[in-house]
């Protein structure tokens, strides 16, 4: 069986024409939020498609588990990893207002949470270092890179030389060549990262260049290269990981670098203002 194929939404579309009309049942409520199968006994699974427990049993023998347990281990597994497919909610029948409602507070807990754990003494020796580096490096794959641009957007303002990376076209070992001890690299790794990103971090250390680690709170392997890490709280009550406590302590690192930085921030930029004017580039 391919590695595809081993996933649940993978067994079903393999074992479909096999299962009768009760386990398909079944098959369509899990396609449609898998992540209930980490949640619910296989009773509650059962009720909410409107089968037999026996139906779900033979339906999870089918796919090829061993049981119910081991199929639910493999689902955990995916919610662990941060696969929007297992995070997706059952649906439900909830007002819009109780939804919104719910997602707020999760988001507000995230920013409270996040902003609690930060070590302010670890975020305190980034900033100074990011503001007296030569070069200022901002990496992250995929919707880490998204958090990535975020940070280069703001640092491109105060800072003289600002780089984002991956670059179309470009290979890592070409900007990377010219790293050293005298610049910082800022990693962003959120969950579902790439096997790039500890790579590069791996290469980086090797070389002695610091870096500063910005993750979830499942950081991961990566964070044993960095000299410092902040971790962030992304769970959402919907589909998405929330992002609103990233977005915010990279707004307070940021303006924090800038506040470092001071007269030197200022006058680049100042500069930037008025090169804006003179271009007419912006309304």
């Amino acid at each position: 069986m391919s590695a595809k194929a081993a996933t649940l939404e993978g067994r079903i579309r393999q074992h479909w024409d096999q299962l009768s009309s009760h386990e398909q049942r079944l098959a369509d409520v899990l396609l449609a939020a898998p992540g209930q199968l980490a949640m619910n006994t296989a009773t509650e699974l059962a009720h909410s498609a409107g089968v037999s427990k026996a139906t779900t049993t033979r339906f999870f023998r089918h796919l090829g588990y061993e049981n119910y347990e081991a199929a639910r281990r493999q689902a955990r597994e995916m919610q662990s990893s941060g696969s929007p497919l297992y995070l997706q909610p059952a649906p439900s029948a909830s007002p819009l207002a109780s939804i919104m409602q719910q997602h707020l507070e999760k988001e507000i807990a995230n920013l409270v949470n996040s902003y609690r754990t930060l070590d302010s003494e670890q975020l305190q020796q980034a900033v100074i270092a990011i503001s007296q580096a030569r070069r200022v490096v901002v990496m992250g794959w995929r919707h880490s890179q998204t958090i990535a641009h975020l940070i280069y957007r703001d640092l491109i303002h105060i800072h003289s030389d600002v780089r984002l990376l991956p670059r179309p076209g470009d290979s890592l070992a070409e900007h990377m060549a010219a790293l050293t001890a005298e610049d910082v690299v800022i990693c962003v790794g959120l969950r579902r990262r790439m096997p790039a990103l500890e790579a590069a971090m791996n290469a980086l250390a090797e070389r002695n260049v610091p870096m500063l680690y910005i993750a979830d709170v499942l950081s991961g392997k990566p964070a044993r290269h960095a000299q410092w890490v902040i971790r962030c709280h992304t769970d959402s009550s919907l589909i998405f990981d929330s992002t609103a406590a990233l977005s915010g302590v990279c707004n307070l690192l940021c303006s924090l670098v800038a506040r470092q930085m001071g007269k030197a921030s200022n006058d680049h930029l100042a500069q930037i203002e008025a090169l804006h004017q003179s271009l007419d580039e912006l309304e």
